[in-house]
């Protein structure tokens, strides 16, 4: 790309990874001077409620005073409940400690009062532990995306990480891994003319998925931490791009599509993004597809839309719908997925029948 000014790109100033960070939340925030006159700590309503009581007991003991804000969901109203309380109370650090709901409430709230926030993520089944950007449920019942800032902060906890389920864990690969057809999307969408394509964006979000293609199971610890990494890496992407095309492409409007049409039946992100990505993938015949069916088998992620409880009818559906979702976001789908009969095509082409599929693997 030509005529762009200097880039100037934020990046947290505190990246910590490690086993029992939980316990050393107050120091880090300590070392490395963020305003600690009143912090805000958010978790949801399950297992992070209790990991984020752990955090605000070694605020209190260090001496900082501390509002607790439990129940957290992802919801628009959340976030903007908490940006008032922020400046109503003069809150100056927000700390988020659980999945990606609770992040993208308490990042929402901290972008739109300007505070420090800091990631605390317990579980790693998206980018959002890094992004610049707040996925979250509106009061008509829709998710969408918000632009908020990349965190100042990332603190995370292997072992917090470990024991989340593994399914959280398998959402997180999924997410990570459709950056390879997003950025094929991005490419697509510059020859087109309707975006700008940024090559060194693009290169951090392509190096922090490939290495996830390799992966033989989600149980190590070396899997988590390729894993982990990714899922940062692609949060610094979209911080270096200004925009989050480099992780989302056609493959994230076919699972807010999805969203859409299913409300409180869709399944997590990642594992319908990861569906997404096996579609798009099909669309633009890149060779990750064989690659991607492989890899999805081998850790347990969709590779049919059946694996979700879903009919190719509901697939395709999505798939039809999914380019009005951000009708400035120019993918593959506005391509090639034009009428029910190009959307069916495309289905069977992402997901041919298993045996052939595996015989096509093996030869």
């Amino acid at each position: 790309m030509t005529g762009r000014g200097p880039r100037a790109v934020e990046i947290p100033r505190l990246l910590h990874v490690g086993t029992g960070s939980l316990r050393q939340v107050a120091a880090l925030l300590d070392e490395h001077r963020f305003d600690l006159g009143l912090v805000l700590v958010g978790s949801g309503r399950g297992p992070s409620r209790a990991l984020a009581e752990a955090v605000v007991q070694e605020l209190e003991a260090a001496g900082v005073s501390v509002v607790h804000r439990a129940g957290l969901a992802g919801r628009l109203d959340q976030a903007a409940a908490l940006a008032g309380e922020v400046i109503e109370r003069g809150v100056t650090c927000a700390v988020a400690v659980g999945g990606g709901r609770v992040i993208d409430t308490v990042k929402l709230a901290a972008a739109r009062t300007g505070v420090d926030f800091v990631s605390v993520p317990t579980a790693i089944s998206n980018d959002g532990i890094s992004s610049p950007v707040a996925s979250l449920v509106g009061r008509d019942g829709a998710r969408a995306s918000h632009a908020a800032r990349m965190p100042c902060g990332i603190v995370m906890d292997v072992g917090a990480i470990a024991s989340a389920p593994a399914r959280s864990l398998r959402a997180g690969l999924g997410d990570l891994v459709s950056n390879l057809t997003a950025c094929l999307d991005w490419r697509l969408a510059d020859r087109a003319g309707h975006d700008r394509y940024d090559a060194f964006a693009a290169m951090i979000a392509e190096s922090a998925a490939r290495p996830a293609l390799d992966l033989a199971d989600l149980g190590s610890a070396g899997a988590k931490e390729v894993l982990a990494h990714g899922l940062l890496l692609s949060g610094l992407a979209m911080a270096a791009a200004g925009t989050s095309r480099p992780c989302s492409g056609a493959e994230h409007l076919i699972s807010h599509a999805l969203d859409a049409q299913l409300g409180g039946g869709a399944a997590l992100h990642g594992e319908q993004v990861a569906l997404g990505t096996l579609v798009a993938a099909a669309a633009h015949r890149a060779p990750p597809l064989e690659q991607l069916h492989a890899l999805f088998r081998r850790v347990g992620l969709p590779t049919c839309p059946e694996d979700l409880g879903l009919t190719r009818h509901q697939l395709a559906s999505a798939m039809l719908a999914a380019p009005a979702v951000k009708p400035e976001r120019w993918t593959i789908l506005s391509d090639r997925c034009t009428d029910p009969g190009a959307a069916a095509e495309l289905v069977a082409e992402a997901f041919p029948p298993v045996s052939a599929s595996v015989r096509q693997l093996a030869s």
